[in-house]
């Protein structure tokens, strides 16, 4: 999947795009309005992201052009955080907005979710869906990008309890009386290496699991 990535700040898009591609996803990079619209009509892209404040065209600009040319979600970025500027932003047909700063994972998880949605893999009644990953509790299974994995019990339990809670720090000690029960007398090492284990097996979508230090862990942002 590719993405447009329209920010003017080229420190801010070399973090971003670092972390795009770390997700391995594909990321242009554009500096100013005009040329964020030059790239779009020479490419199809799956999403836009856009900076509200740019040279030459300026985000909103952007986005409405856009919108006559293509129907990809558009995200927007930006200082800007009154209730108006994000209603314009929305009317100019905008998708999401996110205010400066933000978390670059969220930002990665808002992207995946999006695309996932413009490309017909909406989530069934039932499901869990966080970033490009996707559990169905009843039938016990998990995706990364529509791709089954093959996840041993444990790590299938760790990963369902954590999507749950996404976005909030579950305790080690309610993860481990979660997944082992009250009779664990393993290693307290044990669930850090589940917890590897599981990443590992969500490929792209383990960087959404996150170690909270001192505390627990957690999917995605959040407290």
């Amino acid at each position: 999947m590719a993405i447009l990535l329209a920010e003017d700040d080229r420190a801010l898009s070399a973090l971003i795009c670092d972390f795009f591609r770390a997700a391995k996803l594909e990321v242009h990079p554009a500096y100013d309005g005009e040329e964020a619209l030059l790239a779009a009509r020479e490419t199809s892209f799956d999403l836009i992201i856009l900076d509200v404040m740019m040279p030459k065209y300026d985000g909103i600009f952007v986005c409405r052009e856009l919108r006559k040319m293509c129907s990809a979600p558009v995200i927007f970025l930006t200082a800007l955080g009154q209730e108006y500027d994000q209603l314009t932003g929305y009317r100019a047909g905008a998708d999401d907005y996110m205010t400066k700063p933000f978390s670059f994972p969220v930002l990665v998880a808002k992207a995946q979710a999006l695309m996932r949605r413009a490309n017909g893999l909406s989530l069934a009644p039932g499901e869990l869906g966080y970033g490009n990953i996707t559990l169905s509790p009843a039938a016990h299974r998990a995706f990364v990008d529509g791709q089954e994995l093959a996840l041993r019990p444990k790590e299938y339990r760790i990963l369902e309890i954590l999507m749950r809670s996404h976005g909030q720090t579950v305790p080690r000690d309610a993860l481990i009386l979660q997944v082992w029960g009250e009779d664990f007398e393993g290693d307290e090492r044990m669930l850090d290496r589940h917890i590897a284990s599981l990443r590992k097996a969500l490929g792209t979508g383990g960087v959404h699991i996150k170690a909270v230090y001192g505390q627990g862990y957690r999917l995605g942002g959040g407290s």
